[in-house]
């Protein structure tokens, strides 16, 4: 078998495993009681060290990149990892950075893998009615991370087959993109250990449950959201035959239920206002990353500020409207809705991305320079105004503002999909060969195409002048750089 096939089979092996582990069967059994629940003490560390961790998670989540149909979208990609660190903030035994991401997919599914990366289906967030109901998800996919359940399932699996550590890891993949095909292999990769497999994976849950149900809590979400978004899951779906992916993967049986309903009920429910954040993101997702066209959404956030919604509510149906309106090149009406909403919430950073994307759809490529390098001043360090900024900067032909302001983001923001796109645009408008095989060689990384990207620096080193030696050295290093990244993603898979 050829170092290609084999890594394909080693992905396809284990599709299920680490989605099953980290996102799946929110199951509990009805004889267990918290004091069956294990603790996390240094279960696993004698498998995979933290360090170990986070290394597999490096290498998957690019491979997630490559693969995926991640949502490279500043503002959203800002909004999920507020929620996701705010829970972060409040939870026991982080011992790394997390990395929260969107995946471009309408079926109801989240998940988490090494190295504190959680992925959230686009489709949940709809599905959700406040906040709290996906922060609950995000805080279960939390714990699993936290509490190490992937390592110590591992360890379980290790000593009841003889499976490989890439067949066990390699599941995230085939998982975001085909999870029933990803379920289905699993039955045939792990015989031997499917059952025992499911069983703890029951203890893993009840622990999730408890430590993400806490961190709901301690970070100020109405911990109800949990036993409130299942059971409308349950409810909806209980007669259905076909059903969402996160009742697959996370069964919800009435003990299930009952069981986060106590704990909320133990916690303390809370009364909270509707976060604008969340219904933006919401009304974002629809218009932006759904189905159905402008018109039609146009007509529904009319219909919607018509009902007699909650003020947030409406604010974010205005929003939405918006954002239909600017699809629909209604540039002029569009305008006059975000300096509206800006007008109200002047900070917000989903409109002031839409202000952007409206004043260059207008061609007012100067006056948004203008007014984003005041916003860049007053939030220097926000992913959502500088990458604007740079956006408006490249159309307004300001290449050297724009350069400036790039290439210091990526210093501290190496992982930017969308900086890298950026930087591309940039480099081909100025015609700067070197810097452009440069970029696309760190977008080639940042999926897992070592070989391509070594492939542009030597490039990038061919048209390089000879005289300047300090960049050839540094395109050098760079490429000995990914080699050798090249060969711990081949030591990770056992490729």
């Amino acid at each position: 078998m050829g170092k290609t096939t084999r890594f394909v089979t080693a992905l396809v092996c284990s599709a299920a495993l680490t989605f099953t582990v980290a996102g799946s069967s929110l199951s509990t059994a009805n004889a267990q009681s918290r004091t069956d629940v294990p603790t996390i003490g240094t279960a696993g560390g004698a498998f995979m060290s933290i360090e170990r961790e986070r290394l597999f998670g490096d290498h998957y989540m690019r491979e997630v990149r490559r693969v995926a149909p991640i949502v490279e979208d500043p503002v959203l990609k800002e909004y999920l990892n507020t929620v996701g660190n705010r829970l972060v903030r409040h939870a026991d035994n982080v011992q790394y950075p997390f990395n929260f991401f969107w995946v471009n997919d309408s079926s109801i599914n989240a998940f988490a893998f090494l190295g504190g990366n959680v992925g959230m289906h686009t489709g949940l967030i709809l599905e959700a009615d406040d906040e709290s109901e996906m922060a609950a998800v995000l805080a279960h996919e939390i714990a699993h991370v936290t509490q190490r359940h992937i390592a110590r399932n591992m360890e379980r699996l290790q000593a009841a087959a003889p499976i490989t550590l890439a067949q066990m890891l390699g599941g995230i993949l085939l998982t975001v993109i085909n999870p029933q095909l990803g379920m289905a292999v699993l039955s045939t990769g792990v015989a031997g250990a499917q059952q025992r497999a499911i069983n703890y994976t029951r203890q893993f849950e009840l622990e999730a449950d408890r430590v993400g149900m806490a961190t709901l809590a301690r970070a100020g979400y109405d911990p109800e959201g949990a036993p409130r978004f299942f059971t409308k899951l349950q409810a909806r779906y209980r007669y259905a035959t076909q059903v969402p992916q996160f009742l697959i993967t996370h069964p919800l049986p009435e003990s299930r239920i009952a069981d986060t309903r106590s704990r909320a009920q133990a916690l303390g429910p809370r009364q909270l206002e509707p976060s604008l954040d969340f219904e933006l993101a919401k009304a974002r997702i629809r218009v932006r990353y759904g189905t159905r066209n402008a018109r039609d959404l146009l007509v529904s956030f009319n219909n919607e500020m018509r009902d007699g919604q909650h003020p947030t509510k409406r604010l974010a149906s205005r929003y939405g409207k918006a954002l239909a309106l600017f699809e629909l090149e209604q540039f002029d009406e569009a305008k006059e809705i975000i300096a509206e909403l800006i007008a109200v919430e002047p900070f917000n950073l989903f409109f002031l991305d839409t202000k952007t994307d409206i004043m260059l759809g207008q061609k007012r490529e100067a006056e948004a320079v203008e007014w984003l390098t005041r916003e860049y001043m007053r939030r220097p360090n926000n992913q959502v105004v500088t990458l604007n900024f740079v956006y408006a900067a490249i159309a307004a032909n300001e290449t050297q503002l724009a350069r400036r302001i790039i290439n210091d983001y990526v210093i501290h923001n190496k992982n930017d999909v969308v900086a890298y796109r950026l930087m591309i645009d940039l480099h081909q408008k100025t015609g700067d060969g070197p810097a452009l095989h440069e970029a696309q060689a760190e977008l080639h990384a940042l999926r897992g195409s070592f070989q391509l990207g070594v492939d542009e620096l030597h490039s990038a080193f061919a048209k390089t002048n000879e005289s300047d030696e300090s960049n050839r050295q540094r395109i050098q290093a760079r490429i000995f750089q990914l080699r050798a990244l090249e060969a711990e993603r081949n030591r990770v898979f056992d490729i």
